[in-house]
């Protein structure tokens, strides 16, 4: 499967990658028109500060929103498999 592709709207969010252990990755802010390839890892997590904002896809398939407008995700699994069926949102 590809890696997960971040494409961003109009708005600007702030997004931070951790991996499994909690080491920060890189925190970015996406502006309007921003992409992001995450790399192709399975320990991945993605916080996002809003994640109606931001468009994700996979090899191509863009999923369903992470979230309403203006709501703050943690521990989104950048896992593609769990993108594509829907469980990427952890509690």
């Amino acid at each position: 499967m590809g890696d997960p592709f971040f494409d961003l709207g109009n708005l600007a969010v702030n997004n931070d990658l951790d991996d499994a252990a909690g080491e920060l990755l890189l925190t970015r802010i996406l502006r309007a028109g921003d992409k992001y390839i995450a790399p192709a890892r399975e320990d991945l997590v993605l916080m996002t500060g809003n994640a109606g904002a931001l468009e994700v896809s996979v090899d191509g398939k863009v999923i369903p929103p992470l979230g309403p407008a203006g709501t703050v995700r943690r521990n989104v699994s950048l896992s593609a498999e769990k993108l594509l069926n829907g469980t990427a949102i952890q509690p």
